[in-house]
């Protein structure tokens, strides 16, 4: 309950209006136990509840929500775009090739990157995703 709070406030910081549906784009985020979804998970999740609200509308609210940064999108290669709540853990991903399930991973390969080897270049941003297949594939 607490996280939703923080993230109404947030758009309403950015001088959004809480409408149920925003509220409810957030509860699928926080309470899914996937935390990367498509526009099309998300849908499906509020579709009971809200259903006159349009892929379109889901949508638009996600890139609402990534432009103010309580979203990311990720792109992991051919698959559909994903979102996740932007959690202030920084982390990436391994990503399976054949069922596009994804798992995060809780350290950094940019720490392992020679410093010497990137001067004059001061690094703003970066994403990190390793694709193979999962142990569930495999078998």
């Amino acid at each position: 309950m607490k996280e939703t709070i923080f993230f109404i406030k947030q758009l309403q910081e950015k001088g959004l209006k809480i409408t149920p549906q925003r509220q409810e784009i957030i509860r699928v985020f926080l309470e899914s136990k996937n935390n990367h979804l498509s526009a099309e998970d998300v849908h499906n999740q509020i579709a009971e509840k809200f259903p006159s609200m349009s892929l379109d509308t889901v949508y638009r609210n996600l890139s609402v929500m990534q432009q103010l940064g309580i979203l990311t999108e990720l792109n992991f290669g051919e698959r559909k775009n994903l979102f996740e709540i932007n959690s202030s853990q920084h982390h990436h991903h391994l990503v399976c090739t054949k069922c596009g399930v994804s798992e995060e991973i809780d350290f950094c390969p940019l720490e392992f990157l020679d410093a010497d080897k990137v001067k004059n270049f001061k690094v703003k941003k970066h994403s990190f995703e390793i694709f193979g297949i999962c142990a569930n594939c495999m078998e």
